[in-house]
């Protein structure tokens, strides 16, 4: 009687649709029976009762319910309505019926900042995807609709703001009709402050770089039934090595899932950020010793929170399960997928901090396009390469500055205005301070884009006016990442592209082998300075660096002054978040003997005993590649 008057109870609710949920579950049985149905086996299956209640949402967003072990729409019915508890409609598939995939993507979209390039991403997916976006329920800066506009092929799923982007994920785990599904592709909208932008732009290409890489793991998982696990090859890292503070969290976890803690000490691997595939056993073994009411609130800390355990755990029980993983590179587009049992032979067995791990990835990613320009074997420098308007209108811009010192050097300011126009990523505005006697825009027509400063100097400038110069630049500026170009100086197109991203984490930041070469003594030199580098290889983010920055160009001390030697003491001086990057391609050339007024800091002597010669071009030609005709 009791079962009877149940089965009553959410028969008469608006929310059960007896004629949907018999055509749904109970195709050729009686419809009478549908109601007792959804109370005995149906809510257990997670069967929605109509197409306005999802099952699984209720008991999701109220786990006391689930703990009670009571049926989600009768608790909503005699308790829930009257405690003003939340109803959620179900996440049915995306796709039209017969036109979904064996597959879903899901994306936790935090960071409004990068959902552009998030859904540039899904745009590799094949038409009828079911792809479901995740974002913080009760934010001000989200709602279901910005999530629509953003992204028009997505279910919009709001969750709690818990667990960072594990604990979303498997809130819309908790959600979907998993039954469909046979593995899935996680990404989300990666940030932090280890250069993010490098970071997650590795992860996407690793993992869904293209609609033929993401063609080739779905044939991997679906060919491959032991593969358990997917990703970028030079992100799935050792897992022993990258423990760090999660140990104590891991153990539990392992101990849930019947795993023993030894596992931690085994070779095993994880995809750093947690961009991956996987198939869907591991997303229920998952499930099944991590849950989303696990997460509480608190401050996102950088390591050792249940959130970097769970990034940890879909490795740890893949190893247990005795899956195999899908690795693809990063680094090479057209690179196939490879099925491997474990972590890749290159793959360090050690921690590398992720800063230099990034940097790494940047200047091998950059390399090899720098090599190519340089021998000629692919566009980008040379006479052919000139400065058209029309070329800004087609090219990405960057929401960056180029600040740019001259005066009386026409010549050598003509090739810079080439150099900055054909940035591979162009600068939102480029502030030019000029103090020359005759003033630049005489000679040349600057771009509309371009901000001219004319500074006449005055009696009271020291002999080098650089720090007057940067001074009246630093004023003008509007854009938070500032990269130094100077006039008399070669840059790489690729140079502001290499840069920038380390802007992301750093307040200065700098290549730090400093290339000088000397035209008319034809000979070059190599510098290293330990704790600084050149100002004219330096960027900085407005705040912090420039505040210094302009501490410095105020000084009276003698060499600043006499020689412009901005760089050593704004480099010791400043005791920010500052990088020197060791590793990086020939992107700049410091050029000495050229026209216009002379340098007074060092290199600009050819006698410098340092110096070597180059009778013949071939530094010159190794570093410019076709752009020596413009200084040879």
């Amino acid at each position: 009687m009791r079962r009877f008057r149940a089965a009553l109870r959410i028969g008469r609710s608006p929310f059960f649709d007896r004629d949907w949920y018999a055509r749904r579950y109970l195709p050729g049985q009686r419809l009478g029976s549908a109601a007792r149905h959804y109370l005995v086996q149906g809510a257990a299956a997670g069967h929605d009762p109509g197409p306005e209640f999802s099952t699984r949402g209720y008991l999701a967003a109220h786990p006391d319910v689930a703990a009670a072990g009571m049926n989600p729409l009768l608790h909503y019915e005699r308790y829930g309505r009257a405690e003003g508890r939340e109803v959620l409609p179900p996440l049915g598939p995306v796709a039209a019926p017969g036109r979904g995939g064996d597959y879903a993507v899901i994306v936790h979209a935090y960071h409004p900042e990068v959902f552009d390039e998030l859904n540039r991403a899904l745009g590799a997916f094949p038409e009828g995807a079911d792809i479901y976006v995740s974002y913080p329920r009760g934010s001000d800066s989200h709602d279901a609709a910005g999530i629509r506009a953003a992204f028009p092929r997505a279910v919009p799923v709001a969750v709690d703001n818990l667990g960072q982007d594990v604990g979303a994920f498997l809130q819309v785990l908790e959600r979907i009709d998993r039954g469909r599904y046979r593995f899935y592709c996680k990404l989300h909208s990666k940030m932090g402050d280890k250069l993010p932008e490098l970071w997650r732009g590795a992860l996407l290409q690793g993992t869904v770089g293209s609609a033929a890489r993401v063609a080739a793991f779905e044939a991997a998982f679906r060919d491959h039934p032991e593969v358990l696990l997917g990703g970028a090859r030079e992100l799935f890292l050792h897992g022993p090595s990258y423990l760090l503070d999660n140990e104590a969290q891991l153990a539990p976890l392992l101990r849930r899932a019947g795993v023993p803690v030894a596992a931690l000490e085994e070779s095993w691997g994880f995809f750093g950020g947690t961009f991956c595939w996987l198939r869907a056993e591991l997303a229920a073994r998952l499930m099944g010793c991590l849950r989303s009411e696990d997460f509480a609130p608190g401050e996102v800390r950088r390591d050792g929170q249940l959130a970097h355990a769970g990034e940890r755990l879909t490795g740890l029980l893949a190893q247990a399960m005795g899956g195999q993983v899908a690795l693809a590179s990063c680094l090479e587009p057209e690179a196939p997928v490879e099925v491997l049992a474990g972590l890749p032979p290159e793959a360090p067995r050690r921690n590398i901090p992720m800063t230099e791990l990034l940097g790494g990835l940047g200047t091998r990613w950059i390399a090899p396009a720098v090599a190519a320009m340089a021998a000629g074997q692919a566009p980008g420098l040379g006479a052919e390469q000139p400065a058209r308007p029309e070329a800004r209108a087609a090219a990405p811009v960057g929401d960056y500055a180029i600040l740019t010192p001259t005066g009386d050097r026409p010549e050598a300011f003509a090739q810079c205005l080439r150099l900055v126009a054909r940035q591979s990523v162009l600068p939102r505005e480029w502030i030019v301070v000029d103090d020359g006697a005759r003033p630049l825009t005489e000679d040349i027509a600057l771009p509309d884009w371009a901000r001219y400063l004319r500074r006449p100097r005055t009696a009271e400038d020291p002999p080098h006016t650089l720090p007057c110069n940067v001074l009246a630049g630093l004023e003008q500026l509007t854009a938070e990442r500032v990269l130094i170009f100077e006039d008399d100086d070669w840059y790489s197109p690729l140079y502001a592209e290499f840069l920038l991203p380390w802007l992301d984490s750093f307040d200065l930041v700098g290549l730090n082998l400093i290339r000088y070469y000397h035209l008319r003594g034809q000979a070059w030199k190599h510098g290293f300075q330990p704790a600084h580098t050149a100002f004219a290889q330096s960027g900085f983010r407005r705040g912090p660096a420039s505040e210094y920055l302009a501490r410095v160009c105020r000084s009276e001390n003698d060499e600043i002054r006499q020689q412009g030697l901005i760089d050593r003491h704004w480099w010791h001086g400043f005791e920010g978040r500052k990088y020197l990057i060791q590793d990086h391609p020939a992107l700049h050339l410091g050029l000495k003997g050229g026209p216009g007024r002379p340098g007074l800091a060092s290199g600009h002597d050819r006698a410098e005993v340092d110096y070597i010669p180059d009778p013949d071009g071939t530094y010159l030609a190794g570093v410019l590649g076709p752009d020596r005709v413009f200084y040879e």
